[in-house]
């Protein structure tokens, strides 16, 4: 079962520089927060689905769709309980609630799709070494991204030890079936007491092969690619930074907000 993000794939965006990337995304993030519309958000949200398209990483997104329909949904569901207005849209058992506080929601729910799928089309395209690199080139602490890039790596590790041990317990008759509540807390400790134990082993294991290896966060290690910008990134980054600058003057005159 493949569970990295990563798609290996020759498209412009996969030969675009680690740190062209990573400072789009974080003009990307920009655009998201400074608009609470949901109409300028949901356009923000099809420009981010056509990168994905583009990455040709949609499968991404299938791995992760429930995630971001459950958070469209609760934004959806909770936000109108905490804002007010002045438009009333629907009362429930002597609750009012207004037509704001559900904009305002939907916009928060697109607001956090818009970033979390940004995410996705950076982990798509960009290899977990490059991201290391490109971080450290950036200014980012050398210990720091690395234990940004070991998450990466360690996530998808863990979440395979976790299929694993399902398989192992079903293969010993262990029913995961069961519909009632204490039937399934009764299913949890012979899951998660061998996940502990695998997850300590592999840990310890890491700490060995770290310190055979000599590592340390007081010393200063090379690459052995080191990646050069080209047209293309310096394309990319105008662009973003003119999105960014015409948004923020969007802004400043009340465009997109609620």
């Amino acid at each position: 079962m493949n569970l990295s993000l990563y798609v290996d794939e020759q498209t412009w965006l996969h030969r675009l520089d680690g740190r062209t990337k990573i400072l789009c995304l974080l003009g990307l993030f920009a655009l998201s927060l400074f608009f609470s519309d949901p109409v300028y958000l949901l356009g923000l949200t099809g420009g981010v689905l056509g990168l994905v398209i583009w990455a040709r990483s949609f499968s991404n997104v299938k791995k992760i769709w429930i995630l971001l329909a459950l958070l469209l949904v609760y934004n959806l569901v909770l936000w109108p309980f905490f804002v007010e207005g002045t438009i009333p849209l629907l009362t429930i058992g002597g609750l009012t609630i207004m037509q704001e506080g559900v904009l305002h929601g939907l916009g928060m729910g697109l607001r956090l799709n818009a970033m979390l799928i940004s995410g996705l089309v950076l982990l798509s395209t960009t290899a977990i070494e490059e991201f290391a690199e490109s971080s450290n080139r950036l200014g980012v602490p050398q210990s720091l991204g690395f234990c940004v890039s070991l998450a990466f790596r360690w996530v998808p590790n863990l979440l395979g030890s976790i299929g694993s041990v399902i398989q192992a317990q079903r293969s010993r008759g262990l029913d995961l079936q069961s519909k009632s509540l204490f039937g399934k807390i009764r299913q949890y400790p012979a899951l998660v007491v061998p996940l502990i134990g695998h997850t300590l082993r592999q840990t310890n294991l890491l700490a060995m092969a770290l310190e055979s290896k000599g590592f340390g966060p007081s010393q200063k290690r090379h690459p052995i690619v080191v990646s050069t910008m080209k047209g293309g990134d310096f394309l990319a980054l105008l662009a973003i930074v003119s999105l960014v600058i015409a948004s923020f003057w969007m802004r400043l005159h009340g465009y997109g907000s609620i």
